[in-house]
Formats: structure tokens, C-alpha cells, sequence
């Protein structure tokens, strides 16, 4: 469980790791509730989600998980569909905005880290942490959000394009979706995988060990 980890590695990480904690999902549900209210929908605004609070955006068990295991989900940012413009084209970017917004997060704190940070601090500095938590956790929110699972970002991704092709698979997806959730989170290991394969990428991309970064004190 990554929050004991972080307690025996050194307490001190757990402040950088919930501060990254709570940037990876306010931005994650600002970037969907920026892409309605661009797009014709103002529910999120008039809400008072299209805010940088994190507060507005945590779910509760969701951010247990987080801490747990490493991801999780914040509560969804309210979305009238009728109200999108653009048809399906519309639909989608309000679905995908939010892993966007987390793919945004990732790059900028990679790129601090390979040219301002780490050329200037040590591994161990909280700021140095602080960024490779940055990109842990965001990196996680994006892989676990892309899981085509209700009510996750992937499912409807493919739900505006394809839904007529889903049929009876929508109403399925749709009814079981959490406990196919759950399922998978508790009786698999297949979204730390995902995690740790994608972690390894980004770090192949640019050339740095965030596994390193995160877990050596």
C-alpha cells in the first residue's frame, strides 16, 4: 500500500504525495468541467465545480483508494450532455478532457524535474518529491480513468462513438459497471501493470527513473 510505504521510507513524504494527490483530481475534473462549459454546458460552473479547490472535487472512498493503493476517482463534475455542442465530436472531448488535463500535469512536472529541479536539488528534496508524485499519481489517474468501465472517462470515450454497436453490452457495463470495478481493482493486478508499464514509458521518454525518484529516500 503506497501510503505505508512513503510512512517507512520517511512521514514526511505523505505531505508532498497528498498535495499531488489533490492537483492530479481537481485538474482532472476541471479539464472535463472547462471542456462542457466550452462547449455549451454551464451546469458544472453554475455548480461551483469549475473550481481549483480541491475540496469541491474529492469523493471520499475515492481518495481512500488513492492513498491505498495508488488510484482512485474524485466525484464527477456534472455534465448535460444535450447541452454539448458539436455532436459526438463534443461529447468525446468532454469525456477525454480530463485525462488530458492529467497528461498536462505529468509533462510540465517531468520537464521541472529533468531541467530545473534535479540539476539544482537533491533526489530527497520535498519539491524533487513533490514532482515525481506529480507524475505518479497523474499517470495513475490517466490509466485507471481509461479503463473502459462505467462510469470511467474510457467507457464513455467509446460510449458517444459506438453506443449503437454496444447494445445490450451498454445496459450490462452500465448496471455491473462498480462491481466489474471493484473486481478488477481488488481480484487483479491488472491496473498496476498498466500503472508500472506506463510509468516505464514515461520514464524512457524522458530519460528519468521516477520509480527511483519516489520510493529512495
Amino acid at each position: 500500500m503506497i501510503i505505508w510505504q512513503l510512512i517507512q521510507i520517511d512521514p514526511m513524504l505523505v505531505l508532498p504525495w497528498l498535495i499531488a494527490l489533490l492537483v492530479g483530481i481537481t485538474v482532472h475534473e476541471v479539464g472535463h468541467g472547462l471542456a462542457a462549459y466550452s462547449l455549451g454546458d454551464d451546469t458544472a460552473m453554475r455548480q461551483g465545480r469549475l473550481s481549483f479547490n480541491p475540496l469541491r472535487h474529492l469523493d471520499p472512498i475515492g481518495a481512500v483508494m488513492m492513498l491505498l493503493v495508488g488510484f482512485g476517482w474524485a466525484k464527477p463534475v456534472p455534465v448535460n450532455i444535450g447541452l454539448v455542442r458539436r455532436g459526438q465530436g463534443g461529447k468525446f472531448l468532454v469525456a477525454v478532457a480530463g485525462l488530458l488535463g492529467n497528461l498536462l500535469v505529468i509533462a510540465l512536472s517531468a520537464l521541472a524535474l529533468k531541467y530545473l529541479l534535479l540539476p539544482n536539488l537533491p533526489a530527497n528534496n520535498l519539491l524533487v518529491k513533490l514532482a515525481a508524485f506529480l507524475v505518479y499519481i497523474n499517470a495513475a489517474l490517466f490509466i485507471f480513468n481509461l479503463l473502459p468501465i462505467p462510469p470511467l472517462d474510457g467507457y464513455h470515450a467509446i460510449e458517444y462513438f459506438f453506443a449503437r454497436s454496444l447494445g445490450g453490452l451498454a445496459f450490462f457495463l452500465e448496471k455491473y459497471g462498480q462491481m466489474i470495478l471493484l473486481a478488477v481493482v481488488f481480484l487483479t493486478n491488472l491496473i498496476g501493470y498498466l500503472i508500472g508499464f506506463f510509468i516505464f514509458f514515461l520514464a524512457r521518454l524522458f530519460d528519468l527513473d521516477f520509480f527511483s525518484l519516489i520510493f529512495r529516500y
